[in-house]
């Protein structure tokens, strides 16, 4: 039995908790959240890896959930490299409980700094006295009820937490309990001691899961369960805590690949990447605002998204530089409306405008606004056509104008659109030697075997590239890129393309 839980009563956060942390984050945004570690905590001592990026630093519980670039955020009990498990399952399971375990003292270290955190000390312990009046009201228990405590008294977790992914919006610390309000920071159950009736000295019983993904080799000889069941039994008995899947106080998260071994604590029941201030999200918030952060953003700056869908990157930018101006463009009443809600629920109508417009004709004037930062669509809603190809250029060519000299223009593009747009920066006979039209530099086409009809309609598309091709050096002439940033959005691999404006006599 737990003590209930009293949000009301709890002091979230300790001074001093230094400590070893480690967060999880989208593929591709590892260097973005290493430089936000840096300049919000304080540290030099980050260490970035595919997925997941470590850091110590000496600080509370505030100050941590202002990272906006982590998707989960770990007190880290350990990093080991691989392992080499023996070829016999038994064998191979008894060594990786030894290999996680390691030394107990530094999982009570971490415990202890978890606790730290939270401020979870005596004022929050409940004793439950074992008494005759104690035994009476459990006989008044159903039958099903009765036959749980034993399970729970066994200390043998038979299943593990749900498997998520380390890009998932999944919360380890949430499945099966009651919904919470986001904007409610919800602390863990709180710590029982049991006594027993002789009077003997207390033992603590920390109710705990364990959370194990695997994958690469290890994950062909184990399954996530497995290894989980096993590693939880090896805690049970090393330190008599008691398993409880469905509403554990504490959480042990352990990924093992190929690299490393990674062995945390939870600290937040929600991701951090689940923001309280968004009613309907679109784009990842996280990528968002990453986006945001590449786009210069100053005291009183003009920020300008002239496809703004439901707002999310003017949100992420809004909250996180509050003192510029934001104007969001779509040509969808429905998406536009959206975002007014969005708008509305983050308590931002002073900050954000929103239009309704063409990104091809934008009602802004010429070199009137500081950064432009959009995304362009792409993915299973919106598909790349050869329209849409067509169209970069021109939708390129109206945010340079709209754009002042020396303002930043920061884009979110799917790979093919990503490349294509690098193809610009080549010599002209390059695109037409790599292009997939059989077209001489006069636009002619080479000699072929085509029949007439194929041959004309050579010819169109060869004119139709000629005519964009003088809006493409246009566009060129006046941008210089700063950089292209890989990220993954899941199931789709999409890159961020950074430029800065210059003045073209």
């Amino acid at each position: 039995m737990l003590c209930p839980e009293e949000p009301a009563r709890l002091t979230v956060g300790c001074p001093s908790a230094a400590g070893r942390y480690f967060c999880t984050v989208s593929r591709g945004l590892e260097r973005f959240l290493a430089e936000e570690v840096r300049a919000k905590l304080g540290t030099n001592e980050v260490e970035q890896i595919s997925g997941k990026v470590f850091f110590t630093a000496e600080t509370d519980l505030k100050q941590l959930k202002s990272l906006k670039c982590a998707e989960r955020l770990f007190l880290l009990v350990k990093k080991l490299p691989p392992i080499q498990v023996p070829r016999y399952k038994g064998k191979g399971i008894h060594t990786i409980q030894k290999y996680v375990i390691g030394e107990p003292n530094k999982w009570l270290d971490v415990v202890s700094k978890w606790k730290c955190l939270w401020n979870i000390g005596k004022e929050h312990e409940c004793t439950l006295e074992v008494t005759e009046t104690g035994r009476e009201q459990s006989t008044q228990q159903n039958d099903s009820q009765r036959r749980k405590k034993p399970k729970l008294e066994l200390a043998v977790p038979h299943t593990t937490a749900v498997d998520v992914s380390l890009t998932g919006h999944h919360d380890l610390c949430s499945v099966n309990q009651r919904s919470t309000p986001n904007n409610v920071v919800q602390p863990p159950s709180s710590p029982a001691k049991l006594h027993n009736p002789k009077g003997e000295s207390a033992v603590s019983c920390m109710p705990f899961r364990v959370s194990c993904r695997c994958s690469g080799k290890i994950a062909k000889k184990f399954m996530s369960q497995e290894l989980g069941r096993a590693i939880g039994i090896a805690l049970s008995r090393e330190f008599g805590w008691k398993a409880e899947l469905r509403n554990p106080m504490l959480e042990i998260y352990i990924h093992f690949n190929d690299n490393h071994c990674v062995v945390g604590i939870p600290i937040l029941r929600l991701p951090l990447a689940s923001r309280d201030y968004i009613k309907s999200a679109g784009l990842r918030s996280t990528v968002a605002w990453a986006m945001a952060s590449l786009g210069d953003i100053q005291v009183g700056s003009l920020v300008l998204d002239p496809m703004c869908g439901l707002g999310t990157i003017l949100l992420e930018a809004a909250k996180e530089w509050p003192n510029a101006y934001y104007h969001g463009i779509d040509n969808t009443a429905i998406q536009l409306q959206m975002a007014s809600v969005n708008v509305c629920f983050a308590k931002l109508e002073s900050n954000i405008d929103l239009t309704r417009s063409s990104v091809t004709e934008l009602p802004l004037l010429t070199e009137s606004i500081d950064v432009v930062v959009c995304d362009i669509p792409f993915g299973k809603k919106f598909k790349i056509t050869q329209d849409t190809k067509a169209m970069m250029p021109c939708i390129l060519k109206e945010m340079v104008r709209v754009l002042r000299a020396d303002g930043t223009l920061v884009l979110l593009l799917s790979q093919e659109l990503s490349l294509d747009i690098q193809q610009w920066q080549k010599p002209k006979s390059h695109q037409i030697n790599e292009g997939k039209y059989a077209v001489q530099e006069d636009g002619n086409p080479l000699p072929t075997k085509q029949s007439p009809e194929a041959i004309e309609n050579v010819k169109d598309l060869a004119a139709a590239e000629n005519e964009h091709s003088e809006v493409k050096m246009e566009v060129l002439a006046s941008l210089i890129l700063k950089g292209i940033f890989p990220v993954s959005l899941g199931v789709t691999e999409a890159a961020i393309h950074k430029y800065k404006k210059i003045s073209v006599t």
